[in-house]
């Protein structure tokens, strides 16, 4: 009897579009400005009540993907949110912005 083992990715499509979340974060340990873009990310998305585990976070260090991709990731942090990308430090009303928009979409996912 032969055995045979399927290997299924651990990368699943949550929306329409293709990507794993609407909500992406790229980060490192070594990341000075990481934590702090977090936070600001969370309060953003808390505004609205979106939870954070709506956050897809991916450390660009330990060579793990999300699936979505990291060739246009040119510094840390980088938030994805839908289409918007938003490098370093975010100020809160461009993350607003971006969070609203990606609301207005049927797509936006948990």
């Amino acid at each position: 009897m032969k055995a045979e083992i399927e290997f299924v990715s651990k990368v699943q499509t949550a929306t329409p579009c293709g990507k794993c979340s609407c909500v992406i974060m790229y980060k490192s340990e070594q990341c000075v400005f990481c934590d702090p873009a977090e936070q600001i990310l969370e309060a953003a998305l808390s505004t609205f009540g979106v939870p954070s585990s709506a956050i897809v976070q991916v450390d660009i260090e330990s060579g793990e993907d999300c699936g979505c991709g990291t060739e246009d990731v040119s510094m840390l942090p980088t938030i994805k949110i839908c289409e918007a990308i938003i490098t370093g430090l975010p100020d809160e009303q461009t993350l607003n912005d971006a969070v609203i928009r990606a609301i207005m979409k049927d797509c936006f996912c948990e």
